[in-house]
C-alpha cells in the first residue's frame, strides 16, 4: 500500500508543485485534493457540519484502513507546507464522490463502484456515506478556483450526502430493471459516520447551486447506457 498508493500520490503532488516553482510564469497552482482529506476524524459528528478548517486525522484513517483518505490528506498537507515555504498562491479543490457522464472510454474508479452496485457485480454494496458531486460542478469549481481574484485555501466542492444504501433505495424505484447489491458490507468500519458538508465558501464566490443527486445519477446510468456499459 505504501509503494502502490501512499507514496505516488505524495510524491506525485511534490513533483508537480516542485515543477510549478522551477516556472517563473505559474501564477496560481490549482490543487485537486479531495473530501476524503476532511471527513475521516473520530470526531466527525461533533463537528458537522465539515469546512475547510476540518482535517482528515491519519491516525483514524490508518485504525480503519482508509488508505485512500490516510494518502489524500498528507499529499495535501505537503502541498500546503511547500506552498507555505515558498509563497506559492495554492488552491486547493476538494471535491466528494465524483458520478455523471463518463469522459473517458471507460469508467473512472468511481463510476466503476456505481456501475458494479447497479449491475449486482460485486455481491455488496460499502457500507459508506458519503457526499456525492456532479463532474460538471468539479470542473466549473476547479475553473472559479483558477480564476477569481478571491480564491483562497481550500474550496469544499459537495453536493448532497447520502449513504449507499439510499442511493440504491432512490435508484430502484426509477430504474427497477436493474439488479442493483441486496447486501452491505457490514464488516467495513469507519466510513459509514453521517455527515454533512459546509459549502458556503464556494457559494460565496459565486458559485450556482449544486446539481442534485437525482441529476448526477440520471446522468450518470444515461451515459453507461449509451456507452454500452449497462
Amino acid at each position: 500500500m505504501q509503494a502502490t498508493l501512499i507514496d505516488p500520490c505524495i510524491n506525485g503532488t511534490k513533483n508537480v508543485l516542485n515543477s510549478c516553482l522551477k516556472a517563473n510564469s505559474v501564477k496560481r497552482v490549482v490543487l485537486t485534493s479531495s473530501c476524503s482529506a476532511i471527513r475521516y476524524r473520530y470526531d466527525v459528528q461533533q463537528l458537522c457540519p465539515l469546512n475547510e478548517s476540518h482535517w482528515s486525522d491519519p491516525e483514524y484513517c490508518k485504525s480503519h484502513n482508509l488508505w485512500y483518505a490516510f494518502a489524500k490528506t498528507l499529499a495535501e498537507k505537503e502541498a500546503w507546507r511547500l506552498a507555505e515555504e515558498h509563497g506559492m498562491d495554492l488552491v486547493v479543490v476538494n471535491p466528494s464522490f465524483v458520478i455523471g457522464p463518463l469522459l473517458t472510454p471507460k469508467p473512472t474508479s468511481t463510476q466503476h463502484l456505481l456501475l458494479a452496485i447497479i449491475k449486482g457485480e460485486s455481491g455488496e454494496y460499502p457500507n459508506c456515506t458519503l457526499g456525492f458531486v456532479h463532474i460538471d460542478d468539479v470542473v466549473a469549481a476547479h475553473i472559479l478556483a483558477m480564476e477569481h481574484p478571491k480564491a483562497s485555501g481550500r474550496i469544499i466542492c459537495s453536493s448532497t450526502v447520502a449513504h449507499w444504501s439510499e442511493i440504491i433505495a432512490m435508484l430502484r424505484i426509477k430504474y427497477p430493471s436493474y439488479p442493483f447489491e441486496t447486501k452491505c458490507n457490514n464488516a467495513q468500519k469507519g466510513d459509514s459516520n453521517p455527515h454533512n458538508m459546509d459549502t458556503r465558501k464556494i457559494s460565496n464566490l459565486g458559485f450556482p447551486a449544486f446539481k442534485t443527486l437525482e441529476q448526477m445519477l440520471d446522468d450518470s446510468i444515461k451515459s453507461f447506457r449509451d456507452r454500452g456499459f449497462l
